[in-house]
């Protein structure tokens, strides 16, 4: 028994690896033809498959995937969620709190020039113009990043207990994993707004609701991918290739046909000096 996705990336990968084979032989029989004067002017033999046809008779097993199989996936994702998410959450406090400091400038900036403006226009004078410095100098104190720390800390709590609520109703054999980054990301909402209430205006990482609803989506969006690994990394569709077998306990009514057709398609290393005098790789169709 083999895994349906096991069995055909098998059998392309050995049809590539009837190529590779075929052109290390053309390579080793240069070496001869070069070394041999009577055939070195000759052309070396190389074959190549533009394409092949696989006509392969198998049995569908089964599929794995159960509720305890479920179970163990529902705790790689509580465990994804301690791990990755308080390491977020920090980030995305400092990155919002530089943010919301900038914005706080720009704003004081401007009200400044406005000001002025309405000095120059009532005194007739000459308005003097200067570019107030809206970038902020992020630097954190001890205690500030403590504060972010302890508050991603308690969000992660708060988080995998809402979680696993909502999975105590989930059907596990209609997993959708929308429906799950959905509802992270609106629990991470409500969690986020419920955190920064304790924070005072000065220190708090957020200038508004939408700086709050903005980083929710950003992390739940990271965090999709991890969902996505976890909830569809088990389930596969099982098969029995051995004919052999087949014959005992099944008749060709049973048997499902996979036709392949692999057509050949070469790739090409391209080698470019990218920034720093660092190289670039990459494959390209040739």
């Amino acid at each position: 028994m083999v895994e349906l996705s096991t069995f055909i990336g098998q059998i392309i990968s050995d049809v590539a690896t009837a190529r590779t084979n075929a052109d290390a032989y053309a390579a080793s029989t240069s070496e001869l033809y070069h070394a041999d004067p009577f055939v070195k002017n000759m052309p070396i033999p190389h074959y190549i498959i533009e394409s092949a046809e696989v006509d392969v008779p198998v049995m569908i097993v089964g599929i794995t995937k159960s509720s305890d199989e479920f179970e163990g996936q529902k705790e790689e994702l509580f465990s994804v969620i301690k791990t990755k998410l308080p390491v977020l959450l920090v980030r995305n406090y400092k990155y919002s709190y530089v943010k919301s400091r900038e914005a706080e400038r720009a704003k004081e900036a401007e009200e400044s020039r406005s000001r002025e403006q309405m000095r120059v226009e009532t005194n007739g004078g000459e308005e003097k113009k200067k570019n107030a410095p809206t970038k902020y100098n992020a630097s954190f104190t001890d205690g500030q990043l403590e504060e972010f720390a302890l508050s991603a800390k308690e969000i992660t709590e708060r988080m995998v207990a809402d979680i696993k609520s909502y999975l105590d109703t989930y059907n596990y054999d209609l997993v959708k994993i929308l429906d799950l980054s959905d509802e992270f990301i609106r629990c991470l909402e409500r969690e986020i707004r419920r955190d920064v209430s304790t924070y005072k205006k000065e220190t708090c990482p957020f200038g508004d609701d939408d700086a709050v609803i903005s980083a929710a989506k950003y992390i739940g969006n990271l965090m999709f991918f991890e969902f996505k690994n976890i909830m569809h990394s088990n389930a596969a569709v099982q098969v029995d290739v051995n004919t052999v077998q087949m014959n005992e306990y099944a008749t060709k009514d049973c048997l499902m046909h996979i036709k392949l057709k692999v057509k050949e398609q070469d790739l090409s290393l391209i080698v470019e000096e990218g920034e720093n005098g660092r190289e670039k790789r990459y494959l390209s169709l040739s």
